[in-house]
């Protein structure tokens, strides 16, 4: 007996409720567990039957649970295990081919033929091969190559008994079981076994023939015993195989029919037969297919949900900012690119770092060296100035002052007189003699003072000098200048009088006032 299993068309199938990101608006997501993608849909609304009718699938309930079948009504629809959008890829299950004996000459086949013309599929050459389990066994694999080319191609497997087989999960290279590869283009495939006799049938009376999914199976003595007992239990559903889907009807440099219509999308040329696929371009995900399906990937929330995408989207010492259609690596303070954009470094190498950091300690000792000294020079300073201000009697002011309840004199800083001298400035000097100077000033309170800076001072006559300053203090004639207050915190103290604004006496002496 022979399976042929074709692709017809189907009849158009409503559709069902729900609405999806990567189906249309108001499409299912899902048949039972396997997500149905757009240009795929259950019923024509939700497929994109303008590109190929095949895209639309039916939703049916086969042992209790829902299954997408793709195909054709009836006995010859295929089921759909997967669909991969990002990788143009359908796994679908198909029936295993067999030839089991009863004796050497009485056999009962069954054998499936392919035909994927007018399809969107193709078998995958490099997800599928052609396996073949048994005996003393010859499986070929024909069919149509392209249009018109006829290609063929099989494997021989052979052992002398169960016990000389390969061992369990052994590679299938001739004893137990073979492979062999398939080409691209292939528009119909068919499965035959050429030998209908056996000596092998009291210990293997089943050989197996098949393209599947490369990985899928793996060689178990047990296949080899009984009849058809690898078709009932491992392969029950069938065997999983992967074709390439995509647009046949255009290619990217075609325009015609173009189906990739979201933003942010591009076109690809398939590698096996004619058409395209429609994927979304770097950093965005979701489906070309449809209006605004590619969406900005948020690189950076991916990173904090799931480790693994720490990986994928690296940010190694830095800071996660996302952007359209990608992400960007901020470095944080104290770090810079690691020249990747995708990581940071320190600014500075460790013995740069080391080098800093002593140059740091040592600018830091230093400024703290010269603090310490500063701190040192004030305090020595003011030590100074106290010891000047009682040298020149300025305790024993203050007791006269108390006790005469004296308030005409006023006791000035050296830091107040350079203040109302403008630091001794000559364009303030009122005149200038053997003993000293007098230069003009003006104190905080706006009054003008002319302040007499002594050369030399007589140490037997300072404890003379307070009771002097006092008296003088206390002066009022209009024809003697009046004494306002003195300075005793430095080592020859000054007398700060009023200002007379009425020239020298030796101006009024010699008549050039």
């Amino acid at each position: 007996m022979k399976l042929i299993v074709f692709f017809l068309e189907m009849g158009l199938a409503p559709a069902v409720g729900g609405a999806v990101s990567l189906a249309l608006p108001g499409c299912p997501e899902k048949c039972g567990d396997v997500a149905i993608p757009y240009p795929f849909g259950i019923g024509a609304q939700c497929a994109a039957v303008s590109l190929n009718s095949f895209f639309n699938l039916d939703c049916k309930n086969t042992s209790h649970q829902l299954q997408p079948m793709v195909g054709g009504p009836g006995d010859v629809a295929i089921s759909v295990a997967d669909i991969s959008l990002e990788l143009g890829e359908i796994r679908v299950l198909i029936p295993v081919s067999y030839i089991c004996f009863t004796s050497s000459v009485e056999s009962a086949t069954t054998t499936v033929l392919f035909s994927l013309r007018d399809t969107p599929f193709l078998p995958s050459p490099g997800r599928n091969r052609f396996t073949v389990i048994g005996c003393d066994t010859l499986g070929l694999v024909g069919g149509v190559h392209g249009d018109m080319i006829q290609y063929l191609a099989g494997c021989y497997s052979y052992y002398e008994g169960i016990s000389s087989a390969s061992d369990d999960g052994s590679p299938c290279t001739g004893t137990g079981c073979c492979e062999a590869s398939i080409p691209t283009n292939l528009t119909a495939l068919n499965v035959t076994f050429p030998i209908n006799s056996s000596s092998v049938w009291g210990f293997n009376p089943c050989f197996y023939a098949m393209v599947a999914e490369v990985g899928w199976y793996s060689f178990r003595r047990r296949d080899l015993i009984g009849q058809l007992g690898f078709a009932t239990e491992r392969a029950k559903n069938g065997a999983p195989f992967i074709a390439n889907w995509a647009v046949r009807n255009g290619s990217c440099l075609e325009p015609r029919n173009y189906a990739c219509v979201s933003t942010n999308s591009y076109c690809d040329n398939t590698s096996n037969g004619h058409g395209y696929l429609c994927k979304c371009s770097l950093g965005y995900e979701g489906n070309a297919y449809i209006n605004n399906g590619c969406q900005d990937i948020d690189e950076c929330m991916l990173r904090e949900q799931n480790p693994k995408y720490k990986e994928l989207y690296p940010c190694r010492n830095g800071i996660c900012r996302n952007t359209q259609g990608g992400y960007n690596c901020k470095c944080k303070g104290g770090t810079k690119s690691d020249g990747t954009n995708f990581g940071c470094r320190p600014r500075h190498t460790r013995d740069e770092q080391m080098a800093i950091g002593l140059s740091v300690s040592a600018a830091v000792m230093i400024s703290l060296a010269c603090f310490l000294a500063m701190q040192l020079q004030r305090k020595r300073h003011k030590k100074e100035k106290d010891e000047y201000f009682k040298q020149n009697g300025g305790l024993k002011l203050y007791d006269e002052m108390r006790s005469r309840q004296v308030d005409t004199v006023r006791v000035l800083t050296e830091k107040e007189i350079k203040i109302a001298t403008d630091n001794y400035n000559e364009d303030r000097v009122l005149g200038c003699g053997g003993h000293g100077m007098v230069y003009r000033g003006t104190l905080d309170d706006h009054r003008e003072v002319a302040i007499k800076k002594s050369k030399v001072i007589n140490d037997n006559c300072r404890d003379e000098f307070v009771n002097e300053i006092i008296i003088l203090s206390q002066i009022n004639h209009r024809n003697i200048v009046r004494l306002l207050g003195c300075c005793l915190d430095i080592y020859i103290p000054m007398l700060v009088y009023e200002f007379v604004s009425n020239g020298t006496l030796y101006e009024l002496l010699h008549g050039s006032w």
